[in-house]
């Protein structure tokens, strides 16, 4: 039986067997994909329910402990229990293990033990890195996966490094400070926002190192991998590929702006920034903003926040970060799209381009079709929490896109919403990290050209 070659979208080829009906890789890709982090999950909460993972040493409720391994593997940071006072350090590690998966990702993690056991993957696996990650090629998948895990370590490294000698100089005893510098530096470059400081970064709101290596970090995990080494070897933004330029510019701008909204609004609010020293101000700002874009961590009372800041917050995680990257939310590669289409569209124009490059039709109709997804993610998840607690509807909607786009801030004490509501928001949680992975690889999955085309008809937009 001869083999022949299938040309993908964006260039991956698929071998397919002339005369025989094969099982499409996209399906054996989302089925891996499913198994492979239920299965971690399940040994994750296991571990997490014993006497010994809790610091009174007695056995953990199993929805407090599958609460807690579903926001560590979603890299999210949402928790029902206090982590420091609660968990032991056996159930820090377990949670400090499932937030280096879920970021990592699980199909890299598996590609580096497969390298260091000497195996090889097969090309439904590479299919699906590259789709995911942003791999040049198919020959580089292998390595470009290594790259990223290397990449990973480095950073969480220097970021533990500098948290160490940070919190010292804070009067943390040396022992905790190192623990505190490593679980905090793989919390931050993940975008998980777990703590176990007890109440946040509001103690270190003065301490410039502490929050600018967590923004750094937060940064790094929030645009990836491919990006950045692009810009360091190119050394020329003229030069990176237009998706590139959209996530550093989008990134930027969305920093920017969510810096200066939250300074003029909560600048004279005594429950958040008013209280602190005017020259602290600023790199709060800063933090919350680039925070907001899943990482949360928090270095104010959030139940402190005006509504408009909060809708504004909602929107920054609504957007969330690159492809590709350790975050969640809608990506910031198609939110650009989008806005470009909204300019085509006003401009009249009769293709979608940026940075004199023309973006695929299929491209802006994956975009749409994600941001709608997201959309109907938010009603259907925020629709639910109303029926299971009794909050102001921003808040509940806060809560909702928190969990969704995995990012970890609460307005509210996600202690707060009861069983009924942890429920929807540990569902929510799955379904914002996953099922917009396995909706893209649906959406690129090898398919035939129809041969024919429908009649053309108009439909009123106003």
């Amino acid at each position: 039986m001869r083999e022949a070659p299938a040309e993908a979208p964006h260039g991956i080829l698929t071998a397919r067997m002339v005369g025989q009906r094969r099982r499409p890789a996209v399906s054996s890709g989302v089925a891996r994909l499913a198994v492979g982090f239920g299965l971690i999950l399940l040994v994750g909460t296991l571990i997490l329910c014993t006497p010994a993972a809790s610091e009174d040493r007695t056995w953990v409720h199993p929805k407090d402990a599958l609460f807690t391994a579903v926001s560590a593997i979603c890299v999210t940071g949402l928790t029902v229990v206090d982590t420091p006072t609660h968990w032991s350090a056996l159930g820090e590690v377990v949670i400090l293990v499932l937030i280096q998966i879920g970021g990592l990702g699980y199909m890299v993690g598996t590609t580096v033990v497969m390298w260091a056991l000497g195996r090889q993957i097969g090309i439904r696996d590479r299919n699906m890195l590259r789709l995911y990650y942003g791999a040049p090629s198919m020959h580089e998948t292998f390595s470009f996966a290594r790259s990223v895990a290397v990449f990973t370590f480095v950073a969480e490294a220097a970021g533990a490094i500098i948290l160490w000698g940070a919190f010292r100089g804070e009067g943390v005893p040396s022992g905790q400070a190192a623990w505190w510098g490593i679980f905090h530096s793989v919390s931050a470059f993940n975008n998980a926002g777990f703590s176990l400081t007890g109440r946040d970064m509001t103690p270190y709101t003065g301490n410039p190192v502490i929050l600018g290596t967590l923004i750094v970090l937060i940064v790094l995990g929030g645009i990836g991998f491919l990006p950045i080494v692009n810009l360091m070897r190119r050394r020329s933004f003229a030069r990176l590929p237009l998706d590139n330029k959209l996530i550093y510019i989008t990134s930027a701008a969305l920093l920017a702006s969510g810096m200066l909204f939250t300074a003029a609004v909560e600048w004279n609010n005594q429950r958040t920034l008013g209280g602190l020293d005017p020259v602290e101000r600023p790199l709060v700002a800063l933090f919350q903003s680039t925070s907001a874009r899943t990482a949360g961590f928090s270095a104010i009372d959030m139940s402190g926040l005006h509504d408009q800041t909060k809708l504004a917050t909602i929107g920054l995680m609504f957007v969330g970060a690159a492809a590709g990257s350790t975050g969640g939310g809608l990506k910031v590669g198609a939110f650009s799209l989008l806005f470009a289409v909204m300019v085509a569209t006003i401009r009249g124009a009769d293709d979608v381009s940026a940075f004199r490059k023309r973006i695929p039709q299929a491209v802006i109709q994956q975009a749409t079709t994600l941001a709608l997804y997201h959309v109907a993610l938010l009603f259907g998840f925020g629709l639910a929490l109303t029926f299971t607690v009794d909050r102001p509807f921003i808040d509940i909607l806060f809560e909702a896109q928190s969990a969704i786009s995995t990012v970890g801030l609460s307005t509210a004490g996600t202690v707060n919403f009861g069983a009924d509501g942890h429920l929807v928001l540990i569902l929510a949680m799955l379904a914002g990290r996953f099922s917009p992975v396995m909706l893209v690889l649906y959406m690129t999955r090898p398919r035939r050209k129809v041969p024919y085309h429908h009649p053309i008809d108009s439909v009123r937009l106003s």
